[in-house]
């Protein structure tokens, strides 16, 4: 089976932030990696989304519901820490990272990649 796949983009996140700035894929994808660095501060990650540069972010949703109408934001654990997160379905070029706290001891680094089947 052949898939497509972006080159890897970084996102970083600086001391004492929340939000990184916009990752360009140069397209929609299927899928996207999300790279997850060891995290000091013991927050959560959450991905957002835009379908144009600089539009209107949305963060992402499982397709598990918690009751019959509550959708489950997609939350990655602090505990997930150097390791690779398929999200999917993704489908958007423009991605953020967003921390549940601020960053307080160091910078990361999030690898980002797009993969379409």
């Amino acid at each position: 089976m052949a898939y497509k796949r972006s080159m890897p983009y970084t996102a970083s996140m600086a001391s004492g932030s929340t939000l990184t700035s916009e990752v360009d894929l140069g397209q929609a994808f299927d899928t996207i990696l999300l790279g997850i660095p060891t995290m000091a501060s013991g927050c959560n990650v959450l991905v957002q989304v835009a379908s144009t540069s600089g539009g209107t972010y949305r963060n992402l949703y499982h397709g598990a519901v918690v009751d019959s109408t509550t959708p489950v934001k997609l939350d990655i654990d602090s505990s997930v820490t150097q390791a690779f997160v398929p999200i999917s379905p993704a489908c958007s070029q423009f991605v953020k990272i967003e921390l549940s706290t601020a960053m307080t001891a160091t910078s990361a680094q999030f690898d980002v990649v797009g993969i379409s089947l």
